[in-house]
C-alpha cells in the first residue's frame, strides 16, 4: 500500500486534528466514568485534573508518533503548537471547570516538564504499558481531600483504562504511519 503524501503544513495539521479527536472533553469524562474511576472525576472537583493528564498522554502519543514516522522539522513545528492545542482544549472544558484554576492546570510550561515529559519519558523508550500505571499515580498524588487515593484500585478499571490508552497509541500511531510526510 502507498502511502499518502503529506506536506510538513499537511503533516503539522495532522497532527493537531489527531490531538483533537483523542482529546474531546465529553470522551474523556466517559472514559472515566466507564472505567471506574472516583466519581469525583467524571462529575466533580477533579475534572480538570483528569482532563489535564489525559491531554498530556495524548500529546505524548502524537509526539511519539511523529518522532517515528516525521521529519524533526514537522515535530518541532507540531510542538510549537502546544499552547494552541491547549488553548483550544480550555474551550472544550465544561463551564463549571473552567475557569483559574483550570488555566493553571494546563499552564503550558507546568504540562509541559510534567505530565507530558512524564509520558514522553515512557513512550520515547518503547515503555507504552507503563502509561495506565504513570497516569492513576499522578491522579492519586494530586488527589484533593476525600478523594481516593488510589484512582483505580480494582483490576478491571485499570484494565479498561489500559485498554484504552492503547487503542489511542494504536490509533495515533498507525495513522501517521499512513502518511508519507515531506520535511519543509
Amino acid at each position: 500500500m502507498s502511502k499518502k503524501q503529506l506536506s510538513a503544513a499537511q503533516g503539522i495539521e495532522a497532527a493537531c486534528i489527531l490531538f483533537q479527536l483523542n482529546s474531546k472533553t465529553a470522551d474523556i469524562l466517559r472514559l472515566a466514568e466507564n472505567a471506574g474511576l472516583p466519581s469525583a472525576y467524571a462529575h466533580g472537583p477533579e475534572q480538570a485534573r483528569l482532563r489535564a493528564e489525559w491531554l498530556a498522554f495524548v500529546h505524548a502519543v502524537v509526539t511519539a508518533g511523529l518522532m517515528q514516522h516525521a521529519p524533526n522539522s514537522v515535530l518541532a513545528g507540531y510542538l510549537r503548537e502546544t499552547g494552541n492545542l491547549l488553548r483550544a482544549a480550555e474551550t472544550d472544558a465544561p463551564a463549571e471547570s473552567n475557569n483559574a484554576a483550570t488555566a493553571g492546570t494546563l499552564a503550558q510550561a507546568d504540562f509541559v516538564d510534567g505530565p507530558f515529559a512524564a509520558y514522553m519519558a515512557l513512550l520515547g523508550h518503547g515503555e507504552q504499558a507503563g502509561c495506565p500505571d504513570l497516569f492513576c499515580r499522578r491522579l492519586a498524588e494530586g488527589a484533593a481531600p476525600g478523594v481516593a487515593a488510589e484512582p483505580v484500585a480494582d483490576a478491571r478499571a485499570q484494565a479498561r483504562l489500559a485498554a484504552a490508552m492503547a487503542l489511542v497509541i494504536s490509533a495515533v500511531w498507525d495513522k501517521l504511519e499512513e502518511y508519507e510526510i515531506l520535511p519543509d
